[in-house]
């Protein structure tokens, strides 16, 4: 059967390979065996083939850090899934091949309603944005600001924030994001300009804005500066300008405003995957959640979709060798 390989830590181009391997075995106890769908590629899972990201696994192996499949059979005793079932892969079952074991007890199982190309999606972005919502104990009616609103994770944010009472302060780079942000439940969505933060208290008033989420860094991050309020939390997840974390020490001694970095696969985080994921596909199950398309490539073109992603962002592996 067809999987990716990663061969050594490098250069992706050079390093991924498209191999023929043997199919896994049957299912043992406690096991699922999964055909996979669709399995995601992402700027993340390149930096996990280059070697600079917290999992390295023995080499070569498959690699890829989300993806949905298709029960195919379950070992003994195994109750949680049953053949048919869309499954989501778990933390540390590698998506990139045409079928894959894991561990029963881990899968989340999906509605059927969601199509298969969603449901890859929802392990990482929506569960990283529930978590980010979650990073302060806030009571209804709190104001959460963040930046990268457009993006899988922002969109997860604004869902899972209405989900739990809390109000939503976007920060986007087109104007046309806004009045889909709004569609989604986005209580503010505004372009970031240096007048924000003027922007925001028209709206808001002298409201507190106690958390922010920042998934951009670099001079994007003085823009939640701005709006955060006196003893808030900033959250920083991501890296999109490519520019490292440098914010203006002073604002954050002046609004006594703490800081952290956020990785979803901490210990203290993986207790909430299994019900964040089926949070998150009972939301886009429902319509509350929809994640940003992505073009689809079948796992053999896997070249071509390393190319595009280098050029436009993520993609979709397809590794149903039975769908044209």
């Amino acid at each position: 059967m067809l999987a990716i390989h990663l061969t050594r830590f490098g250069e992706p181009e050079q390093s991924l390979k498209v191999v023929d391997v043997p199919e896994p075995p049957a299912p043992a106890a406690g096991q699922a065996l999964i055909q996979v769908e669709y399995a995601p590629l992402d700027h993340h899972d390149l930096l996990l083939a280059q070697g600079i990201y917290p999992v390295r696994p023995e080499l070569p192996s498959v690699i890829g850090n989300e993806g949905a499949g298709t029960v195919l059979a379950v070992g003994p005793d195994v109750t949680q899934v049953r053949p048919g079932d869309t499954v989501l892969l778990p933390f540390g079952t590698f998506a990139w091949a045409e079928q894959v074991l894991a561990e029963a007890a881990k899968l989340t199982v999906v509605d059927r309603s969601i199509g298969l190309d969603q449901a890859a999606m929802l392990r990482i972005n929506p569960t990283t944005g529930g978590l980010l919502v979650e990073s302060r104990d806030l009571p209804a009616g709190s104001w959460v600001v963040q930046n990268a609103a457009n993006s899988g994770v922002g969109r997860s944010v604004i869902a899972f924030a209405r989900e739990r009472g809390l109000r939503t302060i976007n920060i986007v780079r087109r104007e046309e994001a806004v009045g889909e942000l709004e569609e989604l439940g986005a209580d503010l969505v505004l372009v970031g300009s240096p007048t924000l933060a003027t922007r925001v208290r028209a709206v808001i008033g002298d409201d507190p804005v106690p958390l922010g989420l920042d998934g951009v860094s670099g001079h994007a991050t003085s823009l939640l500066l701005d709006v955060l309020t006196e003893g808030a939390l900033l959250v920083i997840y991501g890296y999109m300008s490519g520019e490292p974390f440098t914010p203006d020490q002073n604002v954050l001694k002046a609004k006594n405003i703490t800081t952290t970095e956020f990785w979803m696969y901490q210990d203290a985080y993986l207790p909430r995957h299994a019900a964040l994921g089926a949070e998150s596909a009972r939301l886009v199950a429902e319509g509350r959640l929809t994640l940003p398309s992505a073009p689809v490539y079948k796992a053999d073109d896997f070249a071509e979709a390393l190319a595009y992603l280098r050029k436009n962002g993520k993609v979709l592996l397809d590794f149903n060798p039975h769908r044209t």
